[in-house]
């Protein structure tokens, strides 16, 4: 069975993080849906996805709302969250063509808004990101 709209997401902008040399530069290769126990910082994880119908007459679409954190080393600081968003932000925003999300279109990517703040472990910071991924079929 081929993914959907929102798994198929997932996987695009995965995809696109981690083939992206500046994000590498950070992250390398860890953008994960759930970071294993012993996890290298920083890392890149999948929050909150939503899906939204943005069908038109006669096209199906949809409009999928993807949350990422971002998670800098204790020491690193809150720089690092930053420089992380920063490039993400670079890599995704209104960069459809930079996208690929298999059996799907990409219409556009935006970044919508971003923010860091402290962890509650009181030490290191973290970054939330809020991107939409307009798709049609």
């Amino acid at each position: 069975m081929a993914d959907g709209y929102v798994t198929a997401t997932q996987a695009g902008v995965r995809a696109t993080l981690i083939a992206d040399p500046d994000v590498a530069a950070l992250v390398g290769s860890r953008v994960v849906d759930q970071p294993r126990e012993n996890i290298e910082f920083p890392y890149i994880r999948f929050g909150q996805i939503e899906w939204r119908g943005d069908d038109t007459d006669h096209t199906r679409g949809a409009l999928v709302q993807v949350g990422l954190k971002i998670h800098s080393r204790p020491k690193a600081g809150k720089v690092e969250a930053l420089r992380i968003c920063e490039t993400v932000a670079q890599a995704l925003h209104l960069k459809p063509e930079a996208m690929t999300v298999e059996g799907f279109n990409v219409v556009e990517v935006e970044v919508q808004t971003w923010f860091v703040k402290r962890a509650s472990d009181g030490v290191s910071y973290e970054g939330h990101m809020a991107l939409q991924v307009q798709l049609d079929s």
